[in-house]
Formats: C-alpha cells, sequence, structure tokens
C-alpha cells in the first residue's frame, strides 16, 4: 500500500496517470516510451538532464499489454518519488543475448537518424537517442543496460517468493557492434582506475587481457528489487560530467547499415589478406595442419598432431561471421580454421599440440545458450602441482591472466565474431556458469546471479596466452606490475 501510494502521486501530491510516445525501432517493430506524470504535465516537459529524463530500456520475452504499463511502471519504480522514464521494446527477443545484439543495433541507428544535431533532444519527432549507465558500485566506465523480462511477476510488485514468475534479467554490455571495435581502449583494460597515481609509480598495476563484452545476471530475490532500483540509478549520470547523461557520442562511429554485417566479399578479403602474414603463412606453406571434416562438412577439426589422441589444447571454436554466410560457406570455414591454428602456433613460446573444431553457429550468439555437446575435454592441459602426474584442462575464465584452477560452469567455448580477427580484436570467450561467476565476491545480501557472460579478447597474441593458459606453467600470480613504454603511450593516446 506504501509504494502504491508513492506512485499514485508525485513530490508535490498531484496524482499521476501513465503518458506515452510511440515510434518504431531499426526493423520496423513498435517502441513505446512512457512514464507516470501529473495531470498538468506535458510530455516533454521533464529538465533536460533531470532524472526524471532519464530513459531505462525494457524488453520482454513475453508481450506486454497497455493495461499492463501501470504496473509494470510501479514494480520498478515503487521506491521513488522522481520517475524516469520506461522504453518499452515489444519485438519480444527470446534471451539477453538477443537484447544486446538489438540494442547494438539501435544505438547505432539512432545516432544516424540524430547526426549533426548535437544529443538529439532538439527534434522531438525522431527517436531519442539511448543513454549509457554505469551499472555498480565498483564500474569506472559507462556501458550499455537494459532489463529483460521474462515473466509476468511484475503484476504482483517485488517480493520473494513472487508466483507470477521470475525477476528481471539485468543486463549490462559494451554498445559498439563488432565491426566498430578496432582496438580495445587500455583504460579499459587496467585493474585500477588510471587516476591512482600512486599506484601506477610505485607498485604497479595489472592489465587484463580481456575486457567485459555482455554481463547478464538473474534476480534471485524480487524482495529488494525497489532498493536495487535505486542503486542501479545513481549511475545514470555520466562519469565525468557531473549531473549530465552520457549518450555515447564518444564511442567509436558505427560503420555503414550494409557494413554492420560482414558480406562475402569483405570475408574473403579480410582473410586473404591476414593469410599473407609470413609466421601465418610459413605454417600453412608446411602442411603440417591435418583436417578432418564433420557430417555435411558442417564442422572441420584442425590439428598439428600428426596421430591420433589428446592434445595440449583442444577447443571448439565458433565463427560467427560465417552464419550469414551461403555460397562458399565451407572453403571460407576451412580457410579461417587453418589461419586461426597458424596463428596461435605461430604465437605460442614453445610447440603445443593442438586440437580446435571450427562450427558455425546461428546468425544470434542466443545459438550459443543451447549448443550441442562438445565431444571432448576442452581447454588447456597443465600440471597444477608438480611431480604428481595429475593433468587438468584449464580454461581462460575471469579476466585476469594468472595461474587458477578451472571454475564449475555450465559451457564455455570461443567466438571469432569479425574475419579480421587476427588484426583486432575478434575473439570472444563465451561462459553459461552453472554457479553465481566466483570471481564475484559473494553477498549475502546480492539479489542477482551471473548466468552468461562474453569477454572480448584484446589480441590474438592475449587470446593465445589464455587459450593456451601460459600463466599456469610460467607460475603467474594475479599481482600489480609496471606499464611498459608502449603500454604507457597508449594509454595516453601518443
Amino acid at each position: 500500500m506504501v509504494r502504491t501510494s508513492q506512485i499514485a502521486r508525485d513530490s508535490s501530491g498531484e496524482p499521476v496517470r501513465w503518458i506515452q510516445r510511440d515510434y518504431v525501432d531499426h526493423q520496423g517493430n513498435p517502441v513505446i516510451l512512457g512514464k507516470m506524470a501529473t495531470y498538468g504535465r506535458q510530455f516533454h516537459q521533464p529538465e533536460p538532464e533531470g532524472i526524471e529524463a532519464y530513459r531505462l530500456q525494457i524488453y520482454s520475452t513475453i508481450p506486454i499489454r497497455p493495461e499492463e504499463f501501470n504496473k509494470l511502471y510501479k514494480y520498478f519504480f515503487s521506491e521513488f518519488d522522481q520517475f524516469p522514464f520506461l522504453e518499452i521494446y515489444l519485438c519480444n527477443p527470446p534471451d539477453g543475448l538477443a537484447c544486446v545484439e538489438h540494442q547494438r543495433h539501435e544505438v547505432a541507428y539512432r545516432k544516424r537518424l540524430h547526426a549533426g544535431q548535437g544529443e538529439g533532444e532538439g527534434n522531438e519527432s525522431l527517436p531519442p537517442l539511448i543513454p549509457t549507465m554505469r551499472t555498480g558500485f565498483k564500474e569506472q566506465f559507462m556501458s550499455g543496460f537494459c532489463f529483460l523480462l521474462t515473466s509476468k511477476s511484475y503484476l504482483k510488485g517485488a517480493f520473494r517468493d513472487n508466483d507470477h514468475g521470475t525477476g528481471p534479467w539485468w543486463i549490462s554490455f559494451e554498445r559498439s557492434l563488432p565491426a566498430a571495435v578496432k582496438k580495445l581502449p587500455m583504460i579499459k583494460r587496467l585493474g585500477r582506475p588510471a587516476t591512482e597515481l600512486q599506484t601506477f609509480k610505485e607498485w604497479g598495476i595489472s592489465v587484463d587481457p580481456e575486457i567485459r563484452d555482455i554481463d547478464v545476471d538473474i534476480t534471485t530475490d524480487q524482495n529488494g528489487f525497489g532498493f536495487d532500483m535505486r542503486d542501479l540509478m545513481i549511475g545514470c549520470y555520466s562519469t565525468y560530467v557531473y549531473g549530465k547523461f552520457d549518450y555515447g557520442l564518444h564511442e567509436p562511429p558505427s560503420p555503414p547499415p550494409s557494413e554492420e554485417t560482414p558480406t562475402l566479399h569483405h570475408i574473403q578479403e579480410a582473410l586473404e589478406q591476414q593469410k599473407q602474414t609470413a609466421k601465418i603463412q610459413s605454417i600453412i606453406d608446411l602442411k603440417v595442419l591435418r583436417l578432418t571434416w564433420g557430417p555435411e562438412n558442417s564442422t572441420v577439426t584442425v590439428t598439428n598432431k600428426p596421430s591420433d589422441g589428446e592434445c595440449d589444447l583442444q577447443y571448439v571454436i565458433y565463427v560467427q561471421f560465417l552464419a550469414d554466410i551461403e555460397q562458399e560457406r565451407t572453403a571460407l570455414l576451412e580457410t579461417t580454421a587453418r589461419i586461426f591454428n597458424a596463428c596461435i602456433m605461430s604465437h605460442l613460446p614453445v610447440t603445443k599440440t593442438i586440437y580446435f573444431e571450427f562450427r558455425i553457429p546461428g546468425s544470434s550468439l542466443s545459438s550459443l545458450i543451447s549448443p550441442p555437446p562438445n565431444g571432448f575435454d576442452i581447454g588447456a592441459c597443465h600440471e597444477f602441482e608438480a611431480g604428481l602426474g595429475t593433468l587438468i584442462r584449464a580454461l581462460p575464465q575471469g579476466s585476469r591472466d594468472y595461474s587458477f584452477r578451472p571454475y564449475a560452469h555450465h559451457y564455455f567455448t570461443a567466438v571469432l565474431d569479425k574475419p579480421t580477427f587476427v588484426q583486432e580484436p575478434g575473439v570472444l570467450f563465451f561462459t553459461i556458469w552453472s554457479d553465481p561467476s566466483p570471481e564475484i565476491v559473494i553477498d549475502p545480501d546480492a539479489t542477482t546471479d551471473r548466468v552468461i557472460e562474453t569477454r572480448r579478447s584484446a589480441g590474438i597474441h592475449e587470446a593465445t596466452r589464455r587459450l593456451a593458459m601460459l600463466s599456469v606453467e610460467e607460475n603467474v600470480q594475479d599481482s600489480a606490475r609496471k606499464l611498459t613504454r608502449e603500454e604507457h603511450r597508449e594509454l595516453l593516446s601518443l
């Protein structure tokens, strides 16, 4: 009753009602921008940068009926006395990964619409730009964020044993399309804020080999959802400009729509260019790679071991950039497999046997949520305790390059999501956790759990180290170090 009365009136005590604006997304699907507002307030009246102008991104796997908007709004903002907008997409994606893919294209689409209009607030005829969010007190950077509803639990409100279903999924992600990512910013790879000058000068700092690409968390306890929302909305303002929203205008420019998905010609050209690298070409010319095709040429395994048996490195690699290609699909898969294996071999400091199985997934990363079984043990084979003769397959989980035993998980794979994977950051590590992510400090009061994460490797050198888990044989511990001269120059954009 308290929450109902809170949202039934604003801070001035005036009664409120639902108001909305309708438009379509980049695919032509309907989008509703709405909020609770006083009867006398016009739709575009809130202060340009006040919290009431923020637009929280909402998706749902099941249709939301218009008569449910009031209850949906109360569910999200029952603990508020200032009311932001909900931007509700009615395309009904199947899962959190599909939400991210839709958001990335939508962000690019709206930036194109608003090109040349500053932050786009002046043109009310266009769908508004999408703001970023800082999704935690320890987060240094703004990112994409949205919620995915998978049930009608919002009809009953936020409480622990909600018999209307599961709570919302919390999804944070890097907003740039893969084609726009030419290099990972060094500042995002640092283990501590770059502003801690004493850390740089005296103690050093850790440099992560990957950065977060997508995190999907599930609500485990809806009882505290309203308070979680209050904490979340603290991060709606820009990290760098106090009291302002960040629309990502500094982000890498998105490619034209025709280049968002790689074409056959672009893939052929990119692969041929990377194949010409001296070290890669020399390994391919030596004919040390042995290929075996699966049923109907849908998969290909590549190994440098002349006979059958276990290899030092064993992984399934999904080649996502071939998902929408029909012509010459088999030839391109073989070329990709040869180049990737040769590239990994060329970056290893010592010779190791490799067994990689290459598959083509569906167009969306969603196809990896329920993948076919691997059929063999994956990971890099290492002896963690010398002399015992016990070998364990380590995996590049988490984001730090140090020696650790593999964490319990449901599924792990590597993904190539762009054909320029040798020259640009095109390798993703994809994990579905069976338990909460072990790198996250477990808070007994936590109301969410990490269920899916993808991390983008900084480059093929870093990807090689992590796939081979060289930190185990080098006995690298999770410790800080001084940045190299090249890293300092990159950090300072010199």
